[in-house]
């Protein structure tokens, strides 16, 4: 690998500053060193959209930017008081939720005694789950226990655990937790606490 000298250092360092500065508007267009015009930014002409990044539960301002129906960049929103403009791998990275072709669109199922994922629709996606759960709890929901020789009212019901997830906002967990209440689940936590 060859070594390079510290006055060299200092001009790739002036000239990525320089480029960088160039690039801070997305309209701006690159120019060679012959003055001709260079290729156009990926982001001119791209509409742009704002957001919260839902990977964790920080909430760091996003800045998506859209073009032909496709998001092409997703950037930390310089004005949000959380983030002010940066922003982590996951976010950055998060166009591909929506680009990648390997982004489920439909639920899948695994059939007893199969090997593979075989596509239903989501019709008999909730049904399945809706009678599944309602299956468990009239199979495990304890209405009375027997506490300190008393029989105590609990109505609880224990064939069910339920796990949070911290790419919900506070009313969502609040929904979250009244839906567990009214089912009878006393058994759910949070993704944060694993």
């Amino acid at each position: 690998m060859p070594k390079i000298s510290r006055r060299n250092f200092m001009k790739f360092t002036a000239a990525s500053v320089a480029a960088a500065a160039l690039a801070d508007k997305e309209t701006v267009q690159a120019t060679t060193l012959a003055g001709e015009k260079a290729f156009p930014l990926m982001t001119a002409g791209a509409a742009t959209a704002l957001g919260l990044c839902h990977f964790c539960s920080v909430g760091c301002g996003l800045e998506v930017k859209v073009k032909d129906g496709k998001i092409i960049s997703t950037e930390g929103l310089p004005d949000h008081p959380i983030n002010e403009g940066a922003l982590c791998p996951k976010g950055r990275s998060m166009k591909e939720l929506t680009n990648s072709e390997e982004r489920l669109t439909h639920p899948l199922v695994r059939k007893p005694g199969s090997d593979k994922w075989e596509p239903i629709s989501w019709e008999e996606a909730l049904d399945t789950i809706a009678n599944k759960v309602k299956e468990v709890r009239e199979d495990t929901f304890v209405e009375t226990d027997n506490i300190d020789g008393e029989d105590v009212t609990v109505n609880r019901l224990d064939g069910i655990f339920s796990l949070g997830s911290a790419e919900i906002d506070n009313e969502e967990a609040y929904l979250y937790t009244k839906f567990n209440r009214a089912l009878g689940v006393h058994n759910y936590s949070h993704q944060a606490e694993i």
